[in-house]
């Protein structure tokens, strides 16, 4: 006679019914606590990731669907798993490591073993450009979701026009010390009549250190003439530096308008990825100094300055599109490193050797975990400035 395990009991859809997670519960604890400590920030910015990472895995986990592949996992986060549950044959999952996420098709690792039955559905038994719709289908998913974030703020937020009025003096600068004001509307200076925030920002730099004659206009329309030697901009010393933000009106374009310029402000965003690439690869911009490559630390730290700024959404979707365009790189562990194997495969007529494979992946995340650590250590220098 032979023993049976007893069947878990299941929900009304199907899946395992669980317990509460002891993981789930701390990481409850922790968010309550940022929360209440002023710190929702980093919650916020934490969430937004996620919410990338997960269209990125969702857009490999559909493409699986769609060619009949058998999807084992499906995860945001690395586990330990805060929550997880199954219906049919994936298993779904949050991990309490918020450092990205993970689509497990079966046959994508080299010399997997699987049961006959499951051969015909597994990842290396579909033809070349099914594996590959599924790998692109993450970064594709990266671009549509920046698409998409750029049509939301246009539509919620409208495009942000500066206006010559002051919005904000930044503290011990030439223009606190001259005492501006928010709400104080530029006019001149030095007999130059400003009409547009870019024509002022212009003037302002291209006359460091030096003393210029300004002209303002306050709230009540008194209208002032000061002399003020302006600073030099932080981070550029060839440039003049007077502390004042703009106060911006919105202008809300019609849906149609919102679309094109979602589309336009993407292709941008690429463009300027590709870019500081070249940048970074030529040795043009040093990657540990202030305009280098950011590791996760430096990309939350960001993030909760934008969050707090109100430019969030911006920044999410450069993001996305950056996530979707490393993800492209050539090299395993990378999609397009597993799109370069297929497409090899696919001239060479025969599979790439496992062992290749295995190499291949093993040499990419050791090279992936330095990048990690590097990374890491520039982003609490730039933070903490120690060393």
């Amino acid at each position: 006679m032979t023993e049976t395990a007893p069947q878990r009991p299941r929900d009304s859809v199907g899946g395992e019914r669980r317990g509460p997670s002891p993981w789930g519960l701390l990481l409850l604890v922790v968010i309550a606590l940022l929360v209440v400590t002023g710190h929702w920030t980093l919650v916020v910015a934490v969430l937004g990731l996620a919410l990338l990472i997960f269209l990125h895995e969702l857009g490999h986990f559909l493409a699986a669907k769609a060619f009949h592949m058998r999807v084992e996992r499906f995860y945001i986060g690395f586990p330990p798993a805060v929550v997880k549950r199954r219906w049919g044959e994936t298993e779904y999952g949050v991990g309490s490591i918020p450092l990205g996420g993970f689509c497990k098709i079966s046959g994508m690792s080299p010399e997997e073993e699987l049961p006959n039955e499951v051969l015909p559905r597994a990842y290396f038994s579909k033809p070349v450009w099914q594996r590959n719709v599924t790998i692109f289908a993450g970064p594709f998913m990266n671009f549509v979701a920046a698409v998409a974030i750029m049509f939301v703020f246009l539509q919620a937020g409208g495009i942000q026009q500066p206006t010559l009025t002051v919005g904000q003096v930044v503290k011990g600068t030439p223009a606190a010390a001259a005492g501006l004001r928010p709400g104080d509307r530029l006019v001149a200076a030095d007999g130059t009549t400003f009409r547009t925030w870019d024509a002022t920002t212009a003037f302002f730099e291209s006359h460091p250190h030096q003393s210029v004659t300004l002209v303002y206009r306050t709230p009540a329309g008194q209208q002032r003439t000061i002399a003020v030697t302006l600073a030099a901009r932080p981070g550029a010393p060839r440039q003049g530096f007077l502390g004042i933000s703009p106060r911006t009106i919105a202008t809300y374009p019609a849906p149609w308008r919102a679309a094109r310029l979602s589309v336009t402000q993407t292709a941008s965003i690429v463009a300027a990825t590709f870019k500081g690439l070249w940048l970074l690869v030529s040795g043009k911009i040093n990657p540990v100094g202030p305009n280098g490559a950011a590791g996760p630390v430096g990309i939350i730290s960001v993030s909760q300055t934008a969050v707090r700024q109100s430019w969030y959404p911006i920044l999410l979707a450069f993001l996305s599109v950056n996530l979707g365009i490393i993800n492209l790189l050539p090299f395993l562990p990378f999609d397009g490193g597993h799109i370069f194997f297929n497409v090899m495969e696919s001239v060479r007529g025969r599979r790439v050797d496992p062992r290749v494979l295995e190499r291949a992946i093993a040499i990419g995340v050791v090279l992936l975990a330095t990048l990690f650590i590097l990374l890491t250590y520039n982003d609490l220098h730039r933070i903490f400035h120690f060393g």
